[in-house]
């Protein structure tokens, strides 16, 4: 079941939320943002470049590259959201209309002539309706969504702190799992990024992580618990993978050395079936030392320790 984030896309005069999407295409299959916002990026013919402008340029060039690799998918603005029923989707609706209203009562009882503090405090207010507008329709997307597609999860990304608080066990166990993601650095190329979420290993490694996800979201432990077993996972993967690697370091030096000499001695007196067991002993060696890392104790997130160390 593949996992998705709705992302509430705005442009800045930068390009300033690159490196949370980075973070975000390390742990979600996709990332999935309104047409409705996309195309305000999406067509930019009639625009000329310059020094103003040029970030908007690079901004549409990253996003079309995501859109190209399957990292990001535009989905169509759900007039039919406000028509359920169910008691989350009657609760935000009503929340927007009244920030709607709130709006159109605030534009017609402007101060005249606001202080500095004063402005400050509109100003405030106003990123806050802004953002909390765009949390609440994202929230019931999200919900449409999940409605439409009983195959996939759909997972909203909110900017407020009134919209941040959920109650469902999978939801925080998710949110503390991504506070672990690392954050790529800006000259983190995207190819890299992409290159590392199609790797087979790394692929396996994340599957194994949305399975104790699955597995720990449907127990009987408390979240903190459930937070408790990670950490010791954790902790016990990389005690055991630093172990390992010096084992498989180790080992691959052992043959290489051994290899190299046979097949000096081999050569020399035409003996070219020993050199080929001693390539095929190599292989050998190198997936039995693979296959024991598939067992070492916290494999479960051993996706998390691979994206830290290569992302760090």
């Amino acid at each position: 079941m593949s996992k998705n984030i709705l992302f509430p896309y705005v442009t800045f005069n930068h390009f300033v939320d690159e490196p949370l999407i980075k973070k975000l295409a390390l742990f979600y299959d996709k990332i999935l943002v309104g047409d409705g916002r996309f195309n305000i990026i999406s067509d930019l013919s009639s625009t000329k470049m310059n020094e103003e402008n040029r970030s908007l340029f690079y901004e549409q060039a990253v996003w079309e590259f995501l859109k190209d690799n399957n990292v990001v998918e535009v989905y169509p603005y759900f007039k039919e959201k406000f028509d359920q029923q169910d008691e989350e989707t009657l609760e935000l609706t009503k929340k927007l209309e009244e920030l709607f209203r709130k709006e159109r009562i605030d534009k017609y009882s402007k101060i005249s002539n606001p202080t500095q503090e004063e402005l400050e405090e509109m100003k405030r207010e106003y990123f806050h309706h802004f953002f909390l507008t765009h949390d609440i329709s994202i929230r019931l997307d999200t919900l449409h969504l999940r409605k439409l597609d009983e195959f996939s999860e759909y997972y909203p990304l909110l900017r407020t702190i009134d919209t941040l608080r959920s109650n469902e066990k999978k939801t925080q166990i998710i949110q503390f799992i991504l506070n672990d993601i690392p954050e790529p650095s800006s000259d983190t190329s995207w190819d890299h990024i992409i290159e590392f979420r199609t790797d087979e290993d790394i692929k396996n490694k994340y599957l194994a992580l949305i399975n104790w996800i699955n597995r720990t979201s449907n127990s009987n432990s408390k979240i903190s618990e459930i937070k408790e077993e990670y950490d010791y996972l954790y902790s016990e993967y990389i005690k055991q993978f630093n172990l390992h690697k010096m084992k498989y370091n180790n080992s691959k030096l052992e043959v290489i050395v051994n290899a190299t000499v046979n097949f000096v001695t081999n050569v020399a007196t035409g003996n070219y079936i020993s050199s080929i067991k001693d390539l095929f002993q190599f292989n050998i060696k190198n997936a039995s030392l693979l296959q024991e890392e598939s067992k070492l104790t916290g494999k479960e997130i051993a996706y998390i320790f691979h994206a830290k160390e290569t992302f760090k």
